[in-house]
């Protein structure tokens, strides 16, 4: 098996300026965006007719009908004949697209990969299917339960099972760490919008929150809200042999990984799969065990790890993501987030580029928006919010209700560095 390098990046910005226009672009537009921005960000001799084989990840059929999709992305990147494998697992499909370019160039088939992810959800045709991506169709939303709903119940079992008012604090506390990320990222949606709350008002409305009573409607309407916008992320892989040909700047894969769960919420409750017996709903098996495989495959272990990129657009898959990484103890982990651990300063500064929700939720490509995010970081070239240790990253993703998850182990290459 050959190690395997990426030596260029791309994305789409989330900001207003960008998003302003977006009833005015298709997907199309998104993917053509993303991969020729990851394609001019090779610098040395590369252009789009050097490209292999291609990996898309968008939403699927059900949630926007784009036909044959493979063939459209090899059209649309002027890239025939080559082959596009076409992958819809939902907000960690870019991950798997990683995993799969990943395979086909450290196994020697191909030399040069683009994996991409895109989202482009104002053209859903029927509001239904996006309600009943979270679960398992045929039981969970024709019982009921819809992505909203499923959520709600996630979000009372963390408030059980670690008390309401802690969870309440890292959850504001992360929150206003991805204000501090995102406001300080020119690509990002949270780019140029002004807040007006502090952490120190939110967790004042904590205080007078009862422990076991309704939440204030006063927290909600004062937490600043995610961003759900459209866009488009890319990767360039190449053996690392080769990766210097490309680019003074590469960023090593050492690991990866893609591990699926029950996609039944209930199965996950009350029935979950044999050696699975100790997680629950607030601690899903997916991203630990992934995260597992990443870090033997790379050898290395939670102590290496200087920052994340995790899926974290609320707090119930915050948690999850976050405590698979190993770095929190477990027994500490809403401690480690209230105590601005993962913001600016802290031990595992995670979602530095504003987070799924900050940068903006955008399902088909939050991966590879960490990706983007990692390797950007990695350079040194992201500004105010640049991190002063940048040698190793973990990035950790999920689809609907953590019934899968794919995780992937980033070391810095840079020339000199």
């Amino acid at each position: 098996m050959k190690r395997v390098a990426i030596v260029g990046v791309g994305v789409t910005p989330r900001n207003h300026a960008y998003m302003r226009d977006y009833d005015r672009r298709s997907w199309k537009d998104y993917v053509i965006d993303g991969a020729y921005d990851a394609i001019a960000d090779v610098k040395k001799g590369f252009n789009a007719r050097d490209i292999q084989y291609a990996v898309v990840n968008y939403h699927g059929e059900t949630f926007m009908e784009a036909g044959g999709i493979g063939p459209v992305v090899a059209d649309i990147l002027g890239l025939h004949p080559i082959g596009v494998l076409p992958l819809c697992t939902n907000c960690t499909g870019a991950g798997v697209g990683l995993h799969e370019g990943y395979s086909l160039v450290a196994s020697g088939r191909y030399d040069r990969v683009l994996v991409l992810g895109f989202e482009k959800g104002s053209e859903v045709l029927n509001g239904a299917d996006v309600r009943a991506l979270g679960g398992d169709v045929d039981y969970d939303y024709n019982f009921g339960y819809d992505h909203p709903t499923i959520q709600a119940l996630l979000q009372a079992y963390a408030y059980k099972k670690w008390g309401t008012k802690k969870v309440l604090r890292a959850f504001a506390a992360y929150r206003m760490q991805s204000i501090w990320w995102g406001t300080r990222n020119p690509l990002a949606a949270r780019w140029g919008v002004r807040y007006d709350v502090t952490l120190d008002e939110l967790n004042a409305i904590i205080d007078r929150t009862p422990e076991n009573g309704p939440i204030p409607t006063e927290f909600w309407a004062r937490l600043p809200g995610n961003f759900t916008v459209e866009g488009a992320s890319a990767a360039i892989l190449v053996p690392a042999e080769d990766a210097y040909n490309y680019t003074d700047w590469p960023v090593f894969i050492e690991g990866v990984a893609y591990k699926t769960n029950a996609h039944l919420l209930s199965r996950q409750m009350y029935s979950q799969a044999l050696g699975l017996e100790r997680y629950d709903i607030c601690d899903f098996a997916s991203p630990h065990i992934a995260v597992e495989e990443a870090y033997k495959m790379a050898g290395i272990t939670a102590r290496d790890v200087d920052f994340a990129e995790v899926f974290e657009s609320h707090i119930t898959s915050l948690l999850p993501t976050l405590a698979a990484t190993r770095v929190p103890e477990p027994d500490k982990l809403l401690d480690f987030v209230i105590k601005g651990e993962t913001g600016p300063g802290g031990r595992l500064p995670t979602g530095t580029n504003g987070g799924c929700g900050g940068f903006g939720l955008t399902s088909g490509s939050n991966f590879s928006d960490h990706v983007y995010e990692a390797v950007h970081q990695m350079r040194g070239d992201t500004g105010e919010r640049q991190l002063k240790k940048t040698d190793v990253a973990v990035i950790v993703g999920m689809q609907g209700e953590m019934a899968s998850s794919a995780a992937a182990v980033l070391r810095n290459g840079r020339k000199g560095g």
